[in-house]
This record gives structure tokens, C-alpha cells and sequence, in this order.
């Protein structure tokens, strides 16, 4: 038996029909246990696992710390074109304390370190996680195992996987907790990420990912889903509370909803423009974040705008978490031409490209393609507004200031224009940043198709900065790049996060008449000035790149930046 390999990040079952299932069925029918004792031949070496039943493990969280919550003993999966897709739904739970996690490193070759801080009441207590237990930036490595086999025990898969004690799915456990979650809702970066948060909040649980897809006719079969002893002896899980085992119970998907709408749920679209060292369990989790607030962008951006909106007033603009967010109702300001104050700005940074690839378009033209980023240092988060001209699809941009989550001024900056081209049929901010193709001594060889951007966070580059936001979703300053018929739209760029943008087809280089030979990536962010920002020192980037092949089919060659190869195919290719 295997394990589906496909080309994409896992889906979770989260869309339409699959996901009313789980709200109905996944989350356990609180049926009879049907356990099997987890085998020391199939753990990691040394470990040693006690598994209990659904129920059991949920009486231990009685205590304080974290614990496995499991919702009942029973799960359902689904089969489908001779595979069956499972995730136990299994959480990691905060019981009367909150535990915080940053996860940093100096540069992209560097490897990251990883602090917990335990809050308790006023109390704080910081701990340096063993380097063994650090997976770069996407938690902790080797924490997670997996296990399907048969009610006798015959093992038909099992992967240990790194785990990220924060993940995509969030739920509130007790009344006492915070009324929205606070941190992050995935673990990992991009290849410049420099640090991130993720945690459990007092009160709170995080889903453990223990997505299977698994191919086999089998329809009696038992997931097991444990926490391995070395992660959770540093998370202090109690020796009886590390593992749960559940029976499944398999629902035919063709039965329930129609195979062609099922093969979309399950199958997906493979997610762009965003790259994680840890490989797809990251990026499925990131994928999911993205997609929850809008999506990210491939060559351009979708109309986003947030579908749960919070309640602001839960937020504490007092902490470094919230720290965005405007208070409702608040009178806007006056547009102004008074330079604003310095800790109000933003600080515009460009990242070298990366994932760079050469494709020939429809046209048959050669075509250099590349990921662009540019993200925000702070501490003031990046607001563009733009307001309608009248009837025409124009708008006259405005960039907003705030201190505190606070409006404290505004200024205008430019225009925004409606792109009507295929897959975009959105507004998109002017002059934002420009792409250049240059030689080693800087001259200009072509330029990107790319004009014009509908600014959203897509990756966290440094969650650790002054006024870095951890929930970007919820500081109620929330991207739309707005329909044809939109009177008014929002671009942010808050800080401590980035955009990223793949460049492909007209957006990409073209090689026409370009000789083979050496060249750079040039990349600036605020080419012409017209954003206020705290320093330009930071706006360029350059990355080399060797020409070859003949035409139609060029190569390239990418050396690596800072001791890191960002051009690994397998997840280029993803």
C-alpha cells in the first residue's frame, strides 16, 4: 500500500460538500472505541507510546497544559477513484496557559532557532527548544507520526512529519480563552523568511495535521495519531496523553456529492507563489491560510476580501499582536501634503527573485520567469486606498498613516486603473515596483510585463519587527481589489509580511533577440518615490542568472543566494 503522490500541496477536505461532512460527521460520532495498541516497531527509536481512546485522552485535559484533544472515537474518510482520504480530527489543546513560539534565523542559510514562551497568569517562561527538535522554520521536526492499519494491526502506511503547533484549523475550547485566536494560523516562510510566530492560545486548540490519502479498497480500517516522546516531552505532554487511536469509517464521495465535483474538492489546484524549505506539509498549510484570506497570487491577484470578519474589539491594540487593527468608527482624516510622522511610515524592502524558470508562451516566444517579493519592515503597515474618478475606471490613489491602529493622516499617491484582461477583472495599484532584466554592469536589457499590483500579504518575512502583525486577516485593514463597478477599494501590506508574485507568460522576461551570458534580476520596490516610507536604502535587489540554449529551448542557471539553492525542482514544481 502507498501513499498518493500528487503535485500539489495536500488538501485538507476543507471545500463545500466535503467540509459540510465534516462539520457533520468528522467530528466524531462518539461511537465505541475501537483501539489498537500502537506497536514499538512501528514508533521511532526509543520511544515509548501509550495509546489511549478518544475519550480518556479527553478527560487528561482537565489539567493544565497542552494536551491531544480528540472530538469522539470514530472518523469518517472518504474513498474515492481507489483511495481513501483521511484526518483525524485531533487537536493540541491550552489549558490555563498559553504557549508561544518564534522561530528565527539570520539569514536563508542559516539554521533557525526556536524559543517557546509559556505565559501563566503574569508569569513568563522562555525555553530554547534542542536543535534536534527545530525543522527550520515549520516546528517541530519529526513530532507527528501517522499511522492507518487494520483492526488487527497490519500497518498499510504510516510517515512521520514535522508538527506545527499552530495549525490551519483553530477552535475555542474554553470560555475563559481569548475570543479570537492570536497567533498565526500555519507554521513555515519563504526562502527569505527571517522569523515567525505560531502557538495555542489559552483556551484554544490547534488541529494536528494527520491528512492521509492512502490507496486502498479497505473499508475497516483505524488511524492512530501520536505525539513522538522527544517533541512531547519538551511540550510536556503527559505520558498517557500522547497518542489517540480512532476507528474509520469510510463514506463513498461519488455517493454523496458526484465524482467530477468530488475530484475538484479533493484533488485542487496546485497553490503559487509561495516556497517552503520543509517541502508540502508547510505549504498545504500556508496554501490553506492563504486561501482563507483571499489567496495569493499567480501572475496576479484575485478580488479577496476577508469572509469572517472578527470582532475588533476582542483585540488588544495594546499588544504587539493587535497592533494594527483601527477602531471602528473612527473619523478619517484629511489628505494633506505635510510629510507624516517617521514612526507612522512603512519600510519598503525588495527581495531577490527566486524560483526562476524559463517557459515558451503561447506565442512561442522564449520567456524568463521568476517570483517577485516585496514586503513591509514597518513598524506603520502599508494602506493605499482608491477612491473612483467619476465614471471612468480610474481612481486616484491615497496612502493612509496609523499610529496605534489608529488613522493620524493621508496623502495622495498616485492612481489606480481597472485591469480587464483575462483571470484578473480587478483594480490594480500603478508604480508599485519594477522588474529589470540588466547586465553584471547594470544596463538595461528588457523590462516585465508587469505594470501593476493589487497588494495583499502572502508570506511573513519577519514577524519579530516593530508593529509586525501576526493576523493580518484580523486587523480589519483586509486587501479587495474590487469589481468593475467599485467605487472604493483597500490595498495593505502590513508589516512584517510580503507579496509575492509569480511572473509568467507577458508578466515574464522575453528572450527574444536576449544573447546566452550572465545577467541580474533587478527588482525595486517604490521605483518613482511616490510612497512614504522610512528609508530607500533597501529598494533594490539583484539576482544572476546564466543564459543558455538555443531558441525554444533556452536554459538557465541559478547560483545560489547566501549559500542556499532556491531553485530546488520538486518544489519549483509544486
Amino acid at each position: 500500500m502507498t501513499a498518493r503522490s500528487l503535485s500539489r500541496p495536500s488538501p485538507r477536505l476543507l471545500t463545500m460538500g466535503v467540509a459540510a461532512t465534516l462539520a457533520l460527521g468528522l467530528l466524531g460520532e462518539g461511537a465505541a472505541a475501537h483501539v489498537v495498541p500502537a506497536s514499538a516497531a512501528t514508533q521511532p527509536a526509543g520511544a515509548t507510546v501509550t495509546t489511549t481512546t478518544a475519550s480518556e485522552t479527553a478527560q487528561s485535559s482537565a489539567q493544565r497544559g497542552l494536551r491531544i484533544v480528540p472530538t469522539g472515537d470514530t472518523v469518517q474518510g472518504y474513498a474515492y477513484d481507489g483511495y481513501v482520504y483521511v484526518d483525524s480530527p485531533a487537536w493540541l489543546g491550552a489549558y490555563g496557559e498559553s504557549h508561544k513560539f518564534l522561530a528565527k534565523r539570520t539569514k536563508a542559510s542559516a539554521p533557525a532557532t526556536l524559543t517557546r514562551t509559556v505565559t501563566r497568569g503574569n508569569k513568563r517562561t522562555t525555553t530554547k527548544a534542542p536543535a534536534a527538535l527545530v525543522d527550520g522554520l515549520d516546528g517541530l521536526k519529526n513530532g507527528l507520526t501517522v499511522k492507518i492499519a487494520t483492526p488487527k494491526g497490519k500497518v498499510l502506511i504510516e510517515e512521520t512529519r514535522s508538527l506545527c503547533p499552530g495549525g490551519s484549523d483553530r477552535q475555542r475550547i474554553q470560555p475563559t480563552g481569548r475570543t479570537e485566536p492570536v497567533y498565526p494560523s500555519f507554521c513555515g516562510g519563504n526562502w527569505f523568511t527571517k522569523s515567525t510566530v505560531f502557538g495555542v492560545e489559552e483556551g484554544w486548540a490547534a488541529k494536528l495535521d494527520a491528512y492521509f490519502e492512502v490507496k486502498t479498497k479497505l473499508t475497516d480500517l483505524v488511524m492512530t495519531t501520536t505525539i513522538n516522546d522527544p517533541v512531547a516531552n519538551f511540550l510536556g505532554l503527559p505520558a498517557k496523553g500522547r497518542s489517540v487511536t480512532q476507528k474509520l469509517e469510510i463514506v463513498d464521495e461519488c455517493e454523496l456529492w458526484g465524482c467530477e465535483e468530488v475530484a475538484e474538492q479533493l484533488l485542487g489546484e496546485p497553490a503559487e507563489g509561495f516556497s517552503s524549505l520543509a517541502g508540502q506539509d508547510a505549504l498545504s498549510t500556508r496554501a490553506e491560510s492563504l486561501r482563507a484570506q483571499g489567496g495569493g497570487h499567480s501572475g496576479h491577484a484575485r478580488p479577496s476580501g476577508a469572509d469572517h470578519r472578527v470582532n475588533l474589539f476582542s483585540l488588544d491594540s495594546n499588544q504587539a499582536h493587535g497592533g494594527d487593527h483601527p477602531s471602528l468608527g473612527q473619523a478619517g482624516t484629511k489628505p494633506s501634503t505635510k510629510k507624516p510622522a517617521k514612526d507612522s511610515l512603512p519600510d519598503l524592502v525588495s527581495v531577490p527573485a527566486w524560483q526562476i524558470g524559463n517557459e515558451v508562451d503561447e506565442a512561442g516566444i522564449d520567456r524568463l520567469t521568476f517570483n517577485a517579493h516585496e514586503w513591509n519592515a514597518g513598524p506603520g503597515p502599508l494602506v493605499v486606498e482608491g477612491y473612483r474618478r467619476g465614471g471612468n475606471e480610474i481612481m486616484d490613489a491615497y496612502q493612509m498613516f496609523y499610529r496605534n491602529g489608529k488613522e493620524v493622516g493621508s496623502t495622495k499617491t498616485g492612481t489606480m486603473e481597472y485591469h480587464d484582461a483575462p483571470e484578473h477583472d480587478h483594480w490594480h495599484f500603478l508604480d508599485f515596483a519594477s522588474y529589470e532584466l540588466v547586465t553584471p554592469k547594470g544596463k538595461l536589457v528588457t523590462t516585465s510585463g508587469k505594470q501593476s499590483w493589487c497588494l495583499m500579504p502572502t508570506d511573513p518575512v519577519d514577524l519579530s519587527v516593530k508593529g509586525a502583525v501576526w493576523r493580518p486577516e484580523a486587523t480589519g485593514l483586509d486587501s479587495a481589489c474590487g469589481e468593475r463597478s467599485a467605487l472604493w477599494l483597500r490595498e495593505v501590506l502590513p508589516a512584517g509580511w510580503g507579496d509575492t508574485y509569480s511572473q509568467q507568460q507577458t508578466q515574464a522576461f522575453d528572450l527574444t533577440g536576449v544573447r546566452n551570458g550572465t545577467y541580474q534580476i533587478k527588482i525595486t520596490v517604490n521605483p518613482n518615490g511616490n510612497l512614504h516610507e522610512r528609508t530607500k536604502s533597501n529598494n533594490v535587489s539583484y539576482r544572476t542568472v546564466i543564459l543558455g540554449g538555443k531558441p525554444g529551448a533556452r536554459t538557465v542557471k541559478v547560483p545560489p543566494y547566501e549559500g542556499v539553492d532556491t531553485e530546488i525542482p520538486e518544489l519549483v514544481e509544486n
